[in-house]
């Protein structure tokens, strides 16, 4: 057993993955082992793979059919034998403390997620910390993960990226987590990311830049995400179900319904592509009992106004949030798409 996992996924990125592959080889921690994970690529990946693991003994090489990132992701989990967890994404690289510093951080704390910041790089160059928080430890059973929600996730004061973060391996597995098919929703590092936390005691938040996260036209996240409302809504559904599985959903009762609707449904409903896939992911979720639930709850008072009262967005934010929720439970999905487009005075 080594103490740290490290699962790239790699799809169709032959003239990022050497760059990527000798910023994790470069580290000035050792103790790793490096799955590159297969998905089913097309172009020269799988020499590039081959040559390099046969320089270096703690790569391990799997190969699967090509089934997207989650699935990816999941195949380095099936077969991780580290005590902890970091994921890569085949086009970025990485800083060479970024091992030994979570893992001294894990040691130190006790943490179970280590997260630290990122910059962003494009065809202009390299960008500052995208992130803007400090060094410190967070003890979720002192503070509250309501606390933690309202303070660092929803303003994105911390990254929800599994890039981000390392992992204890024993939580993934003791708690059976798994990162969602990417045609089911849309941000499986949100999901994944949430239900981890809901199982996490402490973290460790280190400011320093170790990921340095490429930005291309051709990535996932430039392309056309289509269906994005109706994958964003499955996955406001699925973290409800789930908070409620483990017995978390009392303590986020008044959180989950503004996260969803600020966060997520709302997103989903901006930037689809296509309006009538809105419309008709509205009018089906309409009737599912856990959608019902966080709109009901979200058009009472008290979730919104704890929402201003930690977040300080005043009472145009309230009055939309509940509006919307009521226009949609009553079945004017069109008038509550015009609430988030910023149409108040639309039927």
């Amino acid at each position: 057993m080594c103490r740290v996992s490290v699962i790239v996924p790699v799809y169709q990125v032959e003239a990022y993955l050497p760059a990527c592959l000798d910023s994790i080889l470069a580290q000035t921690f050792s103790d790793f082992e490096l799955i590159l994970v297969d998905d089913g690529t097309r172009d020269g990946c799988p020499a590039i793979m081959r040559d390099y693991a046969q320089r270096d003994a703690r790569i391990r090489l799997l190969h699967k059919q090509n089934g997207g990132l989650s699935s990816a992701r999941n195949a380095g989990l099936d077969v991780a034998k580290g005590e902890f967890v970091a994921f890569v994404d085949s086009d970025d690289t990485v800083e060479p403390t970024l091992l030994e510093d979570a893992v001294r951080a894990m040691d130190e704390t006790g943490a179970d997620q280590v997260l630290f910041n990122y910059r962003l790089v494009d065809a202009s160059g390299q960008h500052g910390a995208y992130l803007h928080f400090s060094d410190e430890v967070i003890d979720l059973e002192q503070q509250g993960l309501a606390h933690y929600f309202y303070h660092y996730w929803m303003p994105y004061r911390h990254g929800q990226e599994a890039w981000s973060k390392v992992y204890r391996r024993s939580l993934i597995e003791t708690n059976r987590l798994r990162f969602a098919p990417n045609d089911e929703i849309f941000a499986e590092d949100t999901l994944f990311s949430a239900m981890y936390l809901l199982h996490t005691r402490r973290i460790a938040a280190l400011s320093k830049v170790y990921v340095n996260y490429f930005q291309r036209s051709g990535s996932l996240m430039a392309q056309k995400k289509p269906q994005l409302a109706r994958r964003l809504m499955t996955l406001s559904v699925r973290l409800c179900r789930y908070a409620q599985d483990v017995g978390r959903a009392r303590e986020l009762e008044a959180v989950l319904p503004v996260l969803c609707y600020d966060k997520l449904i709302c997103k989903g409903i901006r930037f689809d592509p296509r309006m009538e896939d809105v419309y008709a992911a509205m009018e089906e979720f309409r009737q599912d009992e856990t959608m019902q639930t966080l709109l009901r709850r979200l058009r009472g008072v008290r979730p919104l106004l704890l929402y201003t009262l930690h977040t300080g967005k005043g009472l145009r934010t309230q009055v939309r949030g509940r509006m919307f929720a009521q226009r949609w439970l009553s079945g004017n999905v069109q008038g509550a798409v015009a609430l988030v487009q910023g149409r108040e005075n639309a039927p």
